[in-house]
């Protein structure tokens, strides 16, 4: 018997098996576009971490090249100081001055210098000194460098001859018509120095003497010529400019950074074959599942599915996204110590030639070497400070910190700049600015220093930069300082104190990177201060900081009596004893020499920088250092240190003073050797204690009450 199989049975597998197969084509489009979009989403990804380590390839290595381009920078500029003093010297009567001037350009006595006299278009040598000369009073290129020098009265140079026989001219015009070329031989070509921990290591590097890359203009080769990505930078040499090619010569990010973007890409072409597998094994267990089950079993579980997928998808996008998040921060670390690895390379090998015997040239090169990698940490260390600021994790040493003293600290720092620009600098010697205010001193004077290179570099040449103070009611002193500039306008005034948004400055020569100002009122703010601009186009810009005034320490000891406690010691004694105390603020200094005055055969040493007070300590053995934290050469944890590991002065007890009363800080430095932690204000008590204990000899002393005992000033 044959079973017949009814019509609605039939069209009902039918539409089962229609719905089946519209259900496989729909999976089948989706997941194409899938696919399609993982392996675009996979593309872009590469191109995008290309792009971000390319842009980082290029900041490291124009820093390289800056740091590179500051050292040559520093030995042009010992030319353009020791040339000038050669007119000076030049005269018949002055022949050992001319003597050393001379010996000091002529290290290696392979240079020659020669001074000539500029008359009607007439050259006339009038004294020599090195080698034999090239003539350059008669060759015609030496001529027309030699006038091009009398005529711009500043230093120019050039390379005469070709070949073997190419020597460097660097010439100086001076005011009365002398001429004084320093002439250096150097062959076919001169190489840098490329030993280990050497700037020019890891760079290719052309420096020619001239505007473009002439074969005859080059001047000092390391390595190849600098192909590929090359960074340009000019050095100015008198009223000339030289060029700075460099190139790195292996990937300055470190090579897993470098291959970091195709690394991205094969993760994302696997993720995308993996996601393709999972979509084929459901579309296989879909279409299995609509040939066993009944039509409301099928909706049903392909509500369920398509819920599946979304939780897959939210699965799938939240591990992307932590993942992508855990790539970010590890590629900021490694950023963060690329940039800093070649920093403490060259601040560490300079600190370690500091400490050899160096010739006094060699030592102020030395220095020049400090000084560059210390600005180029402290570009860092601004960027990081912000970041501090903003996670409330910034510290502060806040004292009462006297105006008027700052304020001519921070003039002499920058008088330099102001004569370099032509710019006058004058004020903060006014009676209002001989006021005490509540601040971090290095930080305050971190904020003057900003507001007074950008009105130098900013201004008009031989314009003015003006430092001045204003008392704000009864509580607050405003330290103003203002510019002759060309005034910033209204629509710029809005985006002024937004981090690395100069203006229109980055098409300029003058040198910023923007985040000046908005670290400068971040500083002030987390000072319980504020900072702000006023200016009109045309006429100049006052920028100023107001900040909270208080009692001089002087002062307020005195007013609470402290000077009528009694003293504890007879002052017939015959030996005395020495305290150094460490200190840059002249307030803080003035009123410990009040407090130990309280003993008798007792003398104060002052040191005002912790270099200095580490050469007092060797030399005078005092019975106790007191010792402030911050300095403004050297931090004092590292003058504890120093003072700790040197066998002359390991045993002196160091007391830190600080107003800085955090207990980690505290312990901290305990841990690290020191006697113990006064905190200002100044605890008289606690300090005169200290005094009896470790500085006067262990002598019978009678106890006497006094209003200073136990008094906090």
């Amino acid at each position: 018997m044959v079973a017949e199989i009814s019509p609605d049975a039939a069209s009902l597998g039918l539409s089962r098996q229609h719905r089946s197969r519209l259900g496989l084509l729909r999976l089948g489009r989706l997941a194409l576009a899938i696919l399609l979009v993982m392996t675009a989403g996979s593309v872009a990804f590469f191109f995008l971490i290309r792009s971000i380590v390319a842009d980082q390839e290029g900041r490291i290595l124009h820093e390289h090249a800056g740091e590179l381009a500051l050292l040559l920078d520093e030995s042009v500029q010992n030319d353009s100081t020791l040339l000038p003093l050669v007119a000076t010297t030049s005269s018949a009567k002055l022949p050992k001055a001319f003597a050393q001037v001379t010996a000091l350009l002529d290290q290696n006595g392979k240079a020659s210098v020669d001074v000539f006299t500029v008359k009607s278009g007439q050259l006339k040598t009038i004294n020599h000194a090195g080698k034999s000369t090239l003539g350059l009073e008669t060759a015609s290129k030496g001529v027309a460098l030699l006038e091009r020098a009398a005529v711009t009265k500043g230093l120019v140079g050039d390379i005469i001859g070709s070949g073997p026989g190419r020597a460097l001219v660097l010439a100086d015009g001076s005011t009365d018509g002398l001429v004084i070329a320093e002439t250096s031989a150097l062959g076919a070509t001169t190489a840098a120095p490329t030993s280990a921990g050497s700037p020019f290591s890891d760079v290719n590097l052309a420096l020619y003497a001239g505007a473009s890359a002439t074969s005859n203009d080059l001047l000092v080769i390391s390595g190849a010529v600098p192909a590929g990505d090359v960074d340009s930078q000019f050095l100015t040499v008198g009223s000339d400019r030289w060029l700075l090619l460099t190139s790195a010569k292996q990937p300055l990010v470190g090579t897993i950074a470098a291959n970091a973007p195709w690394v991205s890409l094969l993760a994302g072409l696997i993720a995308t074959l993996l996601v393709a597998t999972l979509i084929e094994g459901l579309a296989r267990r879909r279409t299995y599942a609509l040939a066993l089950v009944e039509e409301r079993t099928a909706t049903l579980e392909a509500a369920l599915e398509e819920r599946g997928r979304l939780q897959v998808a939210e699965r799938l996008a939240r591990e992307e996204a932590e993942s992508a998040n855990r790539f970010k921060n590890t590629f900021i670390s490694r950023m963060s110590h690329e940039l800093r690895t070649p920093l403490n390379a060259v601040i560490g090998f300079g600190q370690l030639l500091e400490r050899q015997q160096l010739s006094d040239d060699q030592r102020d090169s030395v220095d020049h070497i400090l000084k560059g990698g210390h600005h180029l940490l402290s570009l860092i260390n601004e960027v990081l400070d912000i970041a501090r600021i903003e996670s409330g994790d910034l510290g502060l040493s806040t004292e009462a910190v006297l105006v008027s003293d700052l304020v001519g600290d921070a003039l002499s720092l920058v008088r330099p700049l102001a004569a370099q620009y032509s710019i006058n600098l004058t004020g903060g010697r006014d009676s209002t600015c001989a006021e005490y205010v509540f601040a971090d001193r290095q930080r305050l004077q971190q904020i003057l220093l900003n507001l007074l290179s950008n009105g130098v570099k900013y201004n008009r040449v031989g314009g003015t930069v003006a430092v001045s103070c204003e008392l704000r009611g009864a509580t607050q002193l405003r330290i103003k300082v203002a510019d002759t500039g060309y005034g910033i306008s209204e629509e710029q005034l809005s985006h002024l104190f937004t981090p690395f948004e100069r203006l229109g400055a980055e098409r300029s020569e003058i040198e910023g990177t923007g985040i000046g100002l908005a670290l400068s009122r971040q500083l002030a703010e987390a000072m319980g201060g504020t900072l702000d601009v006023e200016s009109t186009v045309g006429q100049g810009s006052t920028f100023w900081v107001e900040l909270p005034l208080v009692e001089a320490p002087i002062e307020r000891y005195e007013r609470l009596n402290i000077l009528g406690a009694p003293k504890a010691h007879d002052s017939s004694r015959a030996d005395r004893r020495t305290v150094l105390y460490i200190e840059d603020n002249l307030a803080n200094l003035t009123l410990v020499q009040r407090i130990v005055a309280e003993r008798d055969g007792i003398d104060i040493i002052p040191a005002m920088q912790g270099r200095l007070g580490l050469e007092l300590a060797r030399e005078h053995k005092p019975a106790v250092v007191l010792l402030d934290l911050h300095l403004p050469d050297i931090s004092g944890d590292e003058v504890l240190q120093r003072l700790r590991d040197d066998p002359a002065t390991s045993g002196i007890p160091v007391v830190m003073v600080s107003a800085d009363a955090t207990p980690g800080q505290i312990q901290r430095l305990l841990n690290a050797g020191a006697l113990a932690y006064l905190t200002k204000p100044i605890d008289v008590g606690e300090l005169l204690q200290i005094i009896d204990d470790h500085v006067l000899p262990k002598t019978p002393v009678v106890l006497t009450d006094g209003p200073g005992a136990g008094f906090e000033s």
